[in-house]
């Protein structure tokens, strides 16, 4: 297993789905299951940061013109609502 602060996003995805696999058996003790459960928030927790982090770098890459920050979602299509809202066309 890598050192926690060394995990990759995709490591720590990984070790999540299998401890998920293992807490949808029914033969794990209550502490098994409570001990697995317990890594699998730390593992949670580790992709969160990674997914920050990556947001954080896309938001540093969308860049106006001008400097200011142009916040898109993304796999949305552009000028889908106007500032007032969708219409009642």
């Amino acid at each position: 297993m890598a050192s926690e602060k060394k995990m990759t996003f995709e490591d720590a995805l990984k070790e999540m789905e299998k401890i998920i696999g293992q807490l949808e058996r029914d033969d794990l003790t209550l502490s098994s299951a409570l001990e697995n459960f317990e890594r699998g928030v730390a593992l949670m927790r580790i992709c969160d940061t990674h997914l920050k982090s990556a947001e954080g770098k896309l938001k540093q890459l969308l860049k106006g013109e001008n400097g200011e920050f142009i916040e898109k979602i993304l796999g949305s299509a552009p000028d889908a609502l106007d500032e007032e809202g969708p219409s009642d066309d």
